[in-house]
């Protein structure tokens, strides 16, 4: 136990028995020793219990040896450890500023890659979706270069366990053919959500990204390959963001719904009602018994609700996401908003 003050296993053994000891000459330290640390030499053990201010020896003739009390001779050893081991994190401290800096130097010309071309954007596609371990999270929006549906490696790995989690921009339903081919990917088990996404995104826990080169161009074209860096922090952040706020897609009987059920209920379902009717705050008010204010007050706390700038806003997400359908249908069809 005392070896990480220093001491050797023989060493400890010698001072543990001189502790319960008066007072002892160099035979009976001899004695000692040669009951409790037989193999190594007493005065060598006497010696280095000394150097290390464990044990003293009394000016007298014959010399004797006494043991310095433990709280004041091994408190010393223990406040001269932690002196060295302060100065070790120290010198670790900056070792490691030193290696990051280095590593940063070296590593931050290939954190971000460009790639020109369809063949090394489908390669790198490619790369990405098959070095995945568990996830792939995903931006999707037109205008699409190829055939819509066409991933079919995704079907492989959805069968392999691998999730997919994709943000459908709402422009990509106006897109023919995409309707069919995210019920294909629904029934392979692809959780789809439909919303209004920044840009085209392809995350994997690779850990890499695909980003459009331009917010104007195509990703097939070219793209920003993203690699494990703050910046890859900040886009899964921004994924997650945007998915929390899309509305969730299901089949159901063969048809693609957008439904939530979170909407409200009672008067706040009429005043959104009324709000997509364009009626005024006055006449909703007349008509729920509210005060002028109070419609003011819901209907702030529904654009809220909603993540609306405007009042039009409010009514088209709240139609958009089931809210006002039929309480006994499955919410709105894709279909139905084309």
């Amino acid at each position: 136990m005392l070896r990480i003050l220093g001491l050797s296993a023989a060493e400890q053994a010698l001072y543990e028995a001189l502790v319960e000891h008066a007072p002892v000459t160099l035979g009976e330290l001899d004695r000692l020793a040669a009951r409790h640390a037989p193999y190594a030499p007493a005065g060598a053990l006497a010696a280095r219990l000394e150097e290390l201010g464990l044990i003293a020896r009394l000016p007298e003739d014959p010399p004797r040896y006494v043991v310095v009390p433990p709280e004041m001779g091994l408190d010393a050893l223990i406040r001269e450890r932690a002196r060295e081991l302060a100065d070790a994190r120290r010198r670790v401290a900056r070792l490691s500023a030193r290696y990051h800096r280095t590593a940063a130097a070296q590593e931050s010309g290939g954190l971000v890659e460009v790639v020109i071309g369809r063949e090394a954007v489908l390669h790198r596609f490619d790369q990405l979706q098959r070095g995945t371990r568990k996830e792939i999270r995903v931006f999707d929006a037109p205008p699409y270069v190829g055939v819509v549906g066409g991933n079919t490696q995704e079907f492989e790995l959805l069968s392999r366990g691998v999730d997919y989690r994709v943000v459908y921009d709402r422009r990509a339903i106006e897109v023919r053919g995409t309707l069919q081919a995210i019920s294909e990917y629904i029934a392979a088990g692809e959780q789809v959500r439909v919303g209004d996404v920044p840009m085209k995104l392809v995350l994997s826990d690779y850990p890499m990204a695909l980003v459009p080169l331009r917010s104007d161009l195509e990703m097939g074209e070219s793209a920003l390959v993203v690699h494990d860096s703050t910046l890859l922090d900040a886009l899964a952040a921004l994924f997650e963001m945007y998915w929390e706020r899309a509305v969730p897609l299901h089949i159901r009987h063969g048809r693609a719904h957008l439904a939530e059920t979170t909407g409200p209920t009672g008067a706040r379902r009429d005043l959104l009602a009324r709000l997509v009717a364009g009626q005024t705050d006055k006449a909703i008010a007349a008509h729920l018994g509210w005060s002028d204010r109070t419609v003011r007050r819901h209907v702030r706390a529904m654009m809220v609700q909603l993540d609306a700038q405007t009042r039009f806003q409010a009514g088209y997400q709240a139609v958009l996401r089931g809210w006002l359908a039929d309480e006994n249908s499955d919410g709105v069809a894709l279909e139905d908003l084309r």
